[in-house]
């Protein structure tokens, strides 16, 4: 996996939400199989943090692993999820490594008498990688299953750009997360980011949702072009104010600071930029200055063995390209001063 992937936008808005169990609990709820949903205890699950690998391989280990118990409490159940905001035919040995890891973590924490069920889910934009027809969700069986020899590699498939605005359910930060990357890449996002902020109106008593809020507006800033950033700034802008609600004004006010931020570091960029470019017409100014005085300097000192050799004044001049009156001040110890 590329290591760039750490620091991906689409990451990064992907694990913010991720992050939250309600979340979780939501997307089992809504978008897991039911024969998948009757395995787990959404009550029992809780994210999966291994101190026992190094932090690059905590955050290549996968998007999100959750843990759970089955209903009856008898197995442990993992979510293993992926995220792929581009087609990656790796995805299959991607899922296999990551399974690998969660197995390491589940026989250190209960010893190696049982194998637990391990749910991957990969969800992304487009299903060519797969090739199953246009389905928004969907099982992906790439081998035959030997669930108790090793877990079950089927994995599930949620396909974004194959749902419906109807199909995507859920609590808000689920469906704010991805109705926005179904249309990331879309034409039809300005249109679309309307309907988009009017859910954070859901998120009245949660003091979380100015931070999400702007792990939104970055996420837009990073995957979209300067002038349609700014138009979706704008459409941002009057939703809110048109708003009213007291999330709407709370969210117009992280805006406006987000906007006053982005001109600070614009003009602190410009003036940085404008420092260098004088310093460096500053330094090249004075490197020719210094060329300059130091043929000066050169000129005199043979002007000044001339003259100590005895030469007359009007062939110094000739052989140095002095002039006569600057020879003369030199012979009678004027120096280089005010030459």
């Amino acid at each position: 996996m590329d290591n760039n992937k750490l620091i991906h936008p689409h990451d990064k808005f992907f694990k913010d939400a991720f992050s939250r169990i309600n979340v979780i609990r939501s997307f089992v709820e809504y978008y897991l199989f039911p024969e998948d949903k009757a395995i787990i205890d959404p009550l029992t699950l809780e994210a999966v943090r291994d101190t026992h690998i190094n932090p690059e391989l905590q955050e290549l280990f996968s998007d999100m692993v959750y843990a759970g118990l089955t209903p009856d409490g008898s197995e442990r159940v993992y979510l293993l999820f992926e995220h792929k905001s581009y087609p990656d035919r790796r995805v299959g040995v991607q899922l296999q490594e990551n399974i690998a890891m969660v197995l390491q973590y589940h026989q250190r924490q209960h010893g190696r008498e049982s194998i637990p069920i391990v749910l991957s889910i990969v969800i992304g934009l487009g299903q060519s990688v797969w090739d199953t027809g246009i389905q928004p969700v969907y099982h992906f069986v790439p081998y035959e299953k030997h669930r108790r020899i090793f877990p079950d590699l089927q994995f599930t498939v949620i396909d974004l750009s194959a749902i419906t605005n109807d199909q995507i359910r859920g609590v808000a930060y689920l469906r704010i997360l991805f109705l926005t990357l179904k249309y990331i890449h879309n034409p039809g996002l300005p249109e679309k980011i309307k309907d988009i902020i009017v859910i954070f109106k859901e998120l009245n008593d949660d003091p979380e949702a100015p931070e999400y809020f702007k792990v939104l507006m970055k996420y837009l800033e990073g995957t979209t072009k300067e002038n349609l950033f700014l138009k979706l700034q704008d459409k941002i802008k009057r939703t809110l104010n048109e708003g009213g609600d007291q999330m709407s004004r709370l969210l117009e006010g992280v805006l406006e600071d987000i906007i006053k931020k982005r001109l600070e570091e614009t003009a602190a960029k410009s003036r940085q930029e404008g420092w260098r470019e004088g310093l460096k017409i500053g330094e090249e100014r004075g490197i020719k200055q210094g060329i300059e005085k130091e043929k000066r300097i050169s000129t005199l000192e043979i002007a000044g063995r001339m003259i100590s050799n005895g030469l007359n004044d009007e062939i110094t001049s000739k052989v140095t390209g002095l002039t006569l009156q600057q020879v003369q001040k030199l012979r009678n110890g004027g120096g280089a001063q005010g030459m």
